[in-house]
């Protein structure tokens, strides 16, 4: 209910009980009025009476009463006037001549109980007058006759009276109830109102104590929101895990000094490795790791500068000394030098490394967003120029960019105008016999072959790797298919690479499940490859994927075997069926060290029933060598380079007869 009823209401049930109160002295004092002239009434009645009585008993002429009734008549502002009448006929009128003999029902005979009714609606009083002349009784009547009309006026008077006097009282009341509840209660409750609305300060002096509560109550939730707004402000410009600024906090900060014009560096840090260290030793070990980043970064910069987490294993810093490029560049070196060593978290030895991109404020953009992007670019060339390393934004990783962005337009017009296609590479077994080959692709495009070194990662960042994968398969698929006819090609397989972008999208599997029927190959010529980064992004669903894959028949062949951060934990977990040792190891094999690397893998291989490809074999004395050290398979320029279709059947074909 709104206020302004309420005090209606109140006001109402107040009119209420002063009508009642101020009608109950109304009729109290029409009463008492009543009685008064009744009783006056009476009095008049019996004196006239006696009067006439006495005076025509003395006098004994009834003319001589006339004088006597016109002077009560004038006296006495009621009595309208007499009339003396004998045997129904009249003798005299004192008062007003025009007064008649009234109806009977309009006669008051008994004057001793007279009420006002009688007073207001009787035409006449009938006093009879008894007296005697020469001892002869003589009976007269006596009407006496009241002016009813000031008898009307008296009561209306009264009743005028109590009016006016109850519309005094009313609007007094109404006065004062007016200004109680305005002063008490109304303009408090507006103070406390616009207080509640934040437009205006907390009000003082409220007389009613519960308002005064309500008030205090208002300002303590008040201060208390103030007080949730203020932590929730500061959790939206503060990383939770390390409560260092965030990206809010960040592009807050950078703005100042871009309205200040003052000349910074935004150097991004992304963590190397930080996935597989989540990964491998969980998340809780992860988060302190974090942790004892930002404390060593904050030992890092200076009491004006700025550092924020912005992601999971990404810092910026904001310094300003940028003046100088080589005093930046060996600054650089030394956040790499601190950043690169071994941290001990929970008795664990973790090594790390950190990639980081500068941009320099007005050089590099003068946005936050443009410089955050530029320095984002930056930190993935230093990601790919082999991590560990700063690139500081210019105009060559600009164009470098740039031709990123070409290349991804061309990219795109490349699948629609199926400009791929496949090359083989041999795979010989230890007596040097072919048994299959690895599908490798290559973009055949308008300005000659691109190699995949170039376009994958492109073709990964944009999500158009989907695509490619998508198509790479169907051709594997196909060609195997095709060789189930050739009776010297049927039983030779084919290894096809799944990137780890390809296999996170959800329809993966329901893509191989549907070009499997589709085409119908011998799956058992069908060799998926994957490399540790595939399993290690998401180990539990990677591991229910692959067990998928493997229930549909094909074999699983790890690639690029020891680059990796958790290749033992991979053989442990996953049931891998091939490993190819990497061309990295392979190349150190001329000296003992390498030797003994490839040794040790191989060995590790055979105790666990898993078969070994040495890839990148380019010399006799590599063979010689991986031979004596139980090598499985082979795959090399020493034997073919990735083959055309058309070559590699040539090729297959020379190999097996012979």
């Amino acid at each position: 209910m709104k206020i302004k009823y309420f005090i209606f209401g109140l006001n109402l049930i107040i009119v209420f009980i002063l009508t009642i109160f101020l009608y109950s002295l109304y009729s109290e004092q029409q009463t008492k009025l009543s009685k008064i002239l009744i009783n006056n009434t009476k009095e008049d009645l019996y004196d006239t009476s006696y009067l006439a009585t006495k005076f025509l008993n003395k006098q004994n002429q009834i003319y001589t009463l006339r004088p006597i009734l016109d002077r009560k008549v004038a006296r006495n502002q009621l009595i309208r006037g007499f009339l003396l009448t004998k045997e129904n006929k009249k003798v005299f009128i004192a008062g007003d001549i025009h007064i008649k003999i009234p109806q009977k029902d309009n006669i008051k005979y008994n004057i001793k109980n007279i009420s006002l009714n009688d007073l207001l609606t009787k035409e006449a009083f009938l006093i009879p007058i008894q007296f005697y002349i020469h001892d002869k009784k003589q009976n007269y009547n006596l009407y006496i006759f009241l002016d009813k009309e000031k008898l009307k006026d008296i009561f209306q008077n009264l009743k005028i009276k109590y009016f006016l006097l109850y519309l005094l009282i009313i609007g007094i009341v109404f006065l004062i109830s007016h200004y109680l509840i305005q002063y008490y209660l109304i303009t408090p409750l507006l103070k406390i109102k616009n207080f509640a609305k934040r437009q205006a300060k907390e009000p003082k002096n409220i007389k009613i104590k519960e308002l005064n509560e309500i008030k205090n109550t208002l300002s303590i939730s008040f201060k208390k929101l103030e007080d949730t707004i203020d932590n929730l402000y500061k959790s939206t410009i503060t990383d939770h895990l390390t409560r260092l600024g965030n990206k809010n906090y960040l592009k807050k900060e950078v703005d100042k000094f871009i309205k200040n014009n003052q000349k910074f560096c935004m150097v991004f840090i992304d963590l190397d490795n930080f996935k597989e260290i989540n990964d491998f030793y969980g998340h809780s070990i992860g988060d302190e790791l974090i942790i004892e980043v930002s404390e060593t970064l904050k030992n890092f910069i200076k009491k004006d500068e700025i550092l924020t987490r912005i992601g999971g294993d990404e810092f910026i810093l904001v310094l300003k000394e940028c003046d100088c490029m080589k005093k930046l560049e060996k600054h650089l070196s030394y956040l790499l030098n601190i950043l690169s060593q071994k941290w001990i978290v929970r008795n664990q030895e973790l090594l790390t490394s950190a990639s980081i991109g500068v941009t320099i404020y007005p050089n590099d953009g003068t946005t936050f967003d443009e410089l955050l992007k530029n320095a984002d670019i930056a930190m993935y060339e230093a990601k790919k120029k082999g991590k560990n390393s700063f690139i500081i934004f210019d105009s060559n990783v600009k164009n470098n960019i740039d031709k990123m962005f070409i290349l991804k337009n061309k990219l795109t017009k490349a699948i629609e105008n199926n400009e791929f296609e496949l090359y083989y590479q041999p795979k010989l077994d230890i007596n040097e016999k072919i048994i299959g080959c690895e599908a490798l692709i290559r973009w055949n495009s308008k300005e000659g072959i691109i190699s995949p070194a170039l376009f994958i990662p492109i073709a990964e960042k944009s999500g158009l790797i989907y695509e490619i994968g998508n198509w790479v398969m169907q051709e594997t698929f196909t060609q195997v298919k095709k060789w189930e006819n050739d009776e010297l090609l049927k039983d030779l397989s084919i290894a096809f690479n799944v990137s780890v972008v390809q296999m996170r999208h959800e329809g993966f599997l329901n893509d191989i499940k549907t070009l499997l029927e589709e085409i119908n190959p011998n799956i058992n010529n069908l060799k998926m490859e994957i490399t540790e980064s595939v399993v290690m992004e998401n180990k539990q669903r990677a591991l229910h994927l692959l067990k998928l894959i493997k229930a549909l028949g094909f074999e699983i062949n790890l690639d690029d075997f020891g680059t990796g951060y958790s290749s033992l934990s991979v053989l442990k977990e996953f049931d891998i069926d091939v490993l190819k040792i990497d061309k990295s190891f392979v190349d150190e094999l001329l000296n003992n060290q390498g030797e003994i690397y490839v040794k040790t893998i191989i060995d590790m291989a055979k105790n666990l029933n898993i078969k070994t490809v040495a890839e990148g074999v380019e010399t006799q004395e590599q063979v010689e060598i991986l031979k004596k050290l139980g090598v499985d398979i082979f795959q090399g320029y020493y034997f073919a380079k990735p083959l055309k279709i058309d070559d590699f059947e040539k090729f297959a074909r020379h190999n097996l007869k012979n």
